[in-house]
């Protein structure tokens, strides 16, 4: 499918894992120009001929002077895109601001903001009248006593803005608070992460029991045209760093219907019409939840896993939305494989003395994909430390769930030799 030179701004690089989305772009026919700021690294892709330009830009975190700056930027290198995109957490509230003020396709900033922010979230959900735990913002240790002394336990501490889990936190009990607030103050920085730029609230909200999934939406004109689901594997508590996943899930079907309509539902009320979205939920004791909604494609291979399982490309279904095209989707009917995705955490602190993996010969339509994040020599965080490093990131494909997660088994078999701390 060409897109016949369509230009196409991308607001936000992100980290390199990125590449292959916005390579794949490029293949598909897209004039890609993207805005960043100076020095990052995706300056490389347009030398490299990965993309088609490249446009410096200032990012301080604030939505709203970033897109006026990301406006300014493309007047100033005289291009008119005809869409805009992103697939960077970081860059959706500006990336939407920068599709409106041009009169592209895309969906509200009052959506998008109120998805962006977790403590939005919650006030969206209670105002519509969606179910979803109490949740109480935070700005100090007093505030968080107070706002555990209403929510209760057990609960989550976890940061207003934030990705992959960070800074987010179990707690059982009002003797753990002055603790944990230290630990999550720690981590909740921008010169931390850059996604703390903008802003490091915090908020407690009540902890929610069941199995959590990924469910993978591409919505045209307020429906869900195809959805894909993947079941999380239980998390590092008291941390909630993923442990892993697999598509297709193996959960009760019509558990994992329900969430799926009862998220569908959630994004229609914030008032998603479009795009490809990534929503988070669980499956709980007193029905689905809607833990986030996140307003881009889902992160690390999931465009890849979802390829791979139902034929369906969701990196064409977002650039087809950002023009205003129809989808043109035809997903299997049938799992054409199934895939693990397996993270691999340091087992203690110290120094990384070795990360061994095994060889397989992979199956199905995915085939191997390893991501190392550690090398060897390198101090790493155990699980004593709450938040562990995350050393490596598995991911495979087999004919079917059983099959896949036997050679996920034999490619980690080997765990990682971490030296202990002196």
């Amino acid at each position: 499918m060409s897109f016949d030179g369509a230009c196409v701004a991308v607001v936000g690089a992100g980290y390199t894992g990125k590449r292959r989305a916005h390579e794949r772009l490029t293949e598909l026919g897209a004039r890609v120009f993207i805005l960043e700021e100076p020095g990052h690294w995706a300056e490389s892709l347009a030398a490299e001929g990965g993309v088609a330009g490249w446009v410096g830009t200032p990012v301080t975190g604030d939505p709203d002077a970033d897109a006026r700056s990301a406006l300014a930027a493309l007047d100033e290198a005289g291009l008119r895109p005809d869409g805009v995109l992103t697939f960077w957490e970081d860059a959706v509230p500006t990336s939407v601001r920068v599709a409106a003020a041009l009169g592209l396709p895309g969906n509200p900033v009052e959506a998008v903001d109120a998805a962006r922010s977790k403590v939005r979230t919650r006030e969206t959900c209670a105002r519509l009248g969606i179910p979803g735990p109490r949740a109480l913002r935070v700005r100090s240790l007093d505030e968080l006593y107070a706002a555990a002394a209403e929510i209760g336990f057990p609960a989550v501490v976890k940061p207003e803005f934030g990705a992959s889990a960070m800074g987010c936190v179990k707690v059982d009990r009002f003797e753990d608070l002055a603790g944990l607030y230290t630990l999550v103050r720690r981590v909740v920085r921008p010169e931390v992460d850059g996604i703390f730029r903008a802003g490091s609230d915090l908020l407690l909200e009540e902890y929610l029991d069941g199995v959590e999934f990924d469910v993978d939406l591409v919505m045209q004109d307020g429906d869900s045209v195809f959805s894909s689901v993947s079941q999380n594997w239980p998390t590092n508590e008291p941390s909630f760093q993923e442990t892993g996943l697999h598509c297709p899930p193996d959960h009760g079907k019509r558990v994992v219907r329900r969430l799926v309509d009862f998220s569908v539902e959630t994004v229609r009320a914030f008032g998603f019409h479009t795009g490809v979205l990534h929503v988070e939920g669980k499956a709980t004791s007193h029905g689905p939840r809607v833990v986030e909604v996140n307003a881009r494609l889902g992160g690390t291979r999931i465009d890849q896993i979802v390829s791979a399982v139902w034929g369906v490309d969701l990196i064409e279904a977002q650039l087809r939305s950002s023009l205003g095209l129809p989808q043109t989707l035809k997903p299997s009917r049938r799992p054409r494989c199934a895939v693990v995705n397996a993270l691999v955490h340091a087992p203690r602190s110290g120094r990384l003395e070795s990360l061994p993996f095994r060889d397989v010969d992979p199956e199905g339509e995915l085939g191997l994909e390893l991501d190392v994040d550690a090398e060897t020599g390198e101090e790493v965080a155990g699980p004593e430390q709450v938040f562990a490093t995350v050393l490596a990131e598995l991911t495979l494909s087999g004919r079917d769930l059983r099959r896949a997660r036997a050679l996920a088994e034999e490619v980690l078999r080997d765990p990682p030799v971490v030296a202990p701390a002196p």
